[in-house]
């Protein structure tokens, strides 16, 4: 069968009627609202998670808990085993800053990992589109993934064919939230100290600016199967 052919919401549809156990990534980017908005139609009770680093911007916080309340979201929020004071304690004050790749790893990859193997998740959704950077170039609308804990999961990528204007023209034509950070000149964000304004047309070029890093790792640490 060849996905590539299938549109967002027909992969969607598919692979969710097709799946035990499906979940969505959230990062509360319009690339989430437009996956929310056909995920909802095939399964209304979806788990979407939302990684809560305990630094992400206001903005996002109060995005969430909105589309959450209008559109009735089953939000599980997981959160890594240290706060982030607790963090600073027994790695240093600003981690992000001396290695941000351990930083990601602890307060994203880590807890979503764990959730991933307590829940036996075998469909992961994601926002991940080819265009956003060079790194994603060579994404895949469908993917089969490894866990290092032995698990395996379907991932799929139902935007990746989608280019930065059309995801924004969707967003318009129906009307749909979008996070208030976009108005404030942001592209792409996550949490806080790791991320500015983009200073080129690569839309995640404001993330770990100054730094060798592309990536936070909870696209990075599956292994994929060919």
């Amino acid at each position: 069968m060849d996905f590539e052919k299938f549109s967002a919401f027909e992969l969607i549809e598919h692979f969710i009627d097709n799946s035990r156990y499906p979940v969505l990534t959230a990062s509360f980017s319009v690339n989430t609202v437009v996956l929310l908005y056909f995920a909802l139609k095939v399964k209304p009770d979806i788990e979407v998670i939302c990684i809560d680093t305990g630094l992400l911007f206001e903005e996002t916080y109060r995005f969430m808990e909105l589309l959450k309340e209008k559109w009735k979201i089953n939000l599980k929020i997981i959160k890594p085993e240290l706060s982030v004071e607790e963090q600073a304690k027994f790695h240093g004050d600003n981690l992000w800053e001396k290695d941000p790749d351990k930083c990601c790893f602890l307060r994203k990859v880590k807890p979503l990992e764990g959730y991933f193997e307590s829940k036996s998740v075998d469909l992961w959704i994601t926002g991940l589109r080819r265009d956003q950077s060079k790194t994603r170039e060579g994404l895949k609308k469908v993917e089969f993934h490894k866990f290092a804990f032995g698990g395996d999961v379907i991932k799929i990528c139902p935007l990746a064919d989608w280019t930065g204007k059309e995801v924004w023209k969707f967003i318009y034509d129906k009307e749909l939230f979008y996070n208030p950070l976009y108005d404030k000149g942001y592209s792409s964000f996550g949490c806080v100290p790791c991320t500015n304004l983009s200073v080129s047309s690569d839309e995640r070029s404001g993330r770990w600016q100054g730094k060798s890093k592309t990536e936070c790792g909870i696209h990075t640490f599956t292994e994929k199967v060919e």
